[in-house]
């Protein structure tokens, strides 16, 4: 009897230790990525200074949805910090020159301004609804989507890094003109 209970107890603990292993990066199952932008990616232009939890639809083929059928999506939340928010010299100031090393999730890096970034990215076969409304090609960005995939939502929101105070916010899809 004890060494049944003491398997029972192996197998609960392993099973925690699995469960936690999968909150940080690919689960598949809940068809998740959390974790930096280079693990998704397998780049970035600053290693640990972009912090990414990625979302899809069961229909979207990982990473960027090539061959995924229309209706397929991928939603993803950017976390970066910078010094820098000067929109003409890259996207936010997402570069390499004004990204902040952030190295541990956890905590706050000495940066000016936080930036948050919320996009969804659809399959369309007939996008001309979404067009209509700003969206636009996610191959546009610099990745390889196919090229029936759109941003339909895209928004940004900068923040103070030390107060966490709200300093602008825009939302560039759909579009307000």
């Amino acid at each position: 009897m004890k060494k049944l209970l003491s398997l029972v107890v192996a197998l609960v603990l392993v099973g925690f230790c699995v469960q936690g292993a999968e909150a940080i990066g690919f689960n598949e199952r809940a068809r998740t990525y959390v974790g930096w932008e280079e693990g998704y990616l397998g780049f970035s232009p600053v290693p640990q200074s972009t912090w990414m939890v990625v979302k899809w639809s069961k229909d979207w083929n990982p990473p960027f949805g090539e061959g995924s059928p229309e209706g397929a999506w991928l939603t993803v939340h950017f976390t970066w910090y910078t010094n820098n928010i000067n929109i003409s010299a890259g996207f936010f100031g997402h570069d390499e020159g004004s990204l902040v090393y952030w190295g541990n999730p956890d905590t706050v890096p000495e940066a000016k301004y936080r930036v948050e970034e919320y996009s969804k990215v659809m399959i369309l076969n007939n996008p001309e609804k979404y067009e209509e409304k700003g969206a636009v090609p996610a191959n546009e960005l610099g990745y390889p989507f196919p090229d029936n995939a759109y941003v339909v939502h895209w928004s940004v929101e900068i923040y103070n890094a030390t107060t966490g105070e709200l300093l602008f916010e825009v939302s560039l899809v759909p579009s307000l003109g």
